[in-house]
Parts: structure tokens; sequence; C-alpha cells
């Protein structure tokens, strides 16, 4: 491990602009940009601490509910002609082979993400465009995308809340 961590090197620039930099500025707006310099400095913080987790915990949940949206797809949709582009983007979001044990760097997970998320959208879309119609499946596929998003918020939410929550005014 290479000593100091990221984290120690954000931190000593934290606790710097906190006591060396921040008490000599007398403007509102250049303490108003020193505070928002603190949150966003804990804000990385918490994502180098946090955020390999939560995407592979992400990953984890993405791909066995895309798998299960391809099987609603096909046993709901048939060749409705708007299922292309949503079967397209859950396809290709699962091309990639499920993560193996070994390291994955951050933009890896978030690459893979992005693409899964995305396939979420699209199946969200489809799922909206027949609301009136849909099968008990499909409906069930509906409300666990509707619990997925609501999980990728709390999710969210830890990275953002302990940075930028009860540390005063932001910009």
């Amino acid at each position: 491990m290479l000593l100091p961590t990221s984290v120690d090197l954000l931190r000593c620039v934290e606790r710097t602009l906190q006591t060396v930099i921040v008490p000599t500025l007398t403007g509102t707006a250049e303490r108003s940009a020193a505070r928002t310099i603190e949150h966003m400095l804990r804000h990385v913080v918490l994502r180098i601490e946090h955020e390999g987790r939560i995407f592979s915990a992400e990953i984890d949940l993405l791909r066995p509910l895309l798998e299960r949206a391809q099987n609603v797809f096909d046993q709901s949709f048939g060749d409705v002609p708007e299922t292309a582009a949503a079967r397209a983007a859950v396809a290709a979001a699962l091309s990639p082979p499920a993560p193996s044990h070994a390291y994955r760097d951050v933009a890896s997970l978030a690459a893979e993400v992005t693409a899964l998320r995305q396939a979420v959208c699209e199946a969200l879309r489809l799922i909206q465009q027949h609301e009136a119609t849909l099968s008990a499946a499909a409906k069930d596929l509906y409300e666990a995308l509707k619990r997925y998003v609501a999980w990728e918020l709390d999710n969210e939410a830890q990275l953002i809340d302990p940075a930028f929550e009860g540390f005063g005014a932001r910009r």
C-alpha cells in the first residue's frame, strides 16, 4: 500500500484549507467557494472508500434483474416493435462476462453499471408504454425495477449525504 493513502492526502488538503486558507478569506464569495471545496473533498473521500463496493453490489443486483427482464420480454411482449430497443439494451448490458474475483478498477465497474442502468431505463420505457396491458410477470418486473431505482438512490445518498449535509452552506 502506498502511504500516505489517497484518503490521507485529501484529508490533509481539507485540513489545510480549513486551518490555513479559510481563516484568511474575508469575502462571502471566497468563503462560499472554500466551503464548496470542503464538501467536494469529503465527497471524493467517500467515493474512494465506498464506490467500488457500491458498484459491485449494484452489478450483483442488476444482472439477475435484467436476465429476468429478458424472460419477461419474451413472454409478455413477443414481437411488439417497441421491444427491439429494450431487448438490444439489455442484451448489450449483459454481454460482458460476469466479473471475476480479480481486482477491478472503479472505472470498469462504473462502465458496467452505466450500461446496466441504461438497460433498466429501456426496460422501464417499454413497460410504461404497455402499462395498461401488462401481464402479471411484467407487472412484477415493473415493481422490481422501481424497487431497484429506489435502492440505487439510497445507495447514492451514502456518498452524498455525509459529504454535504450538516456542513453549512453550499453554493
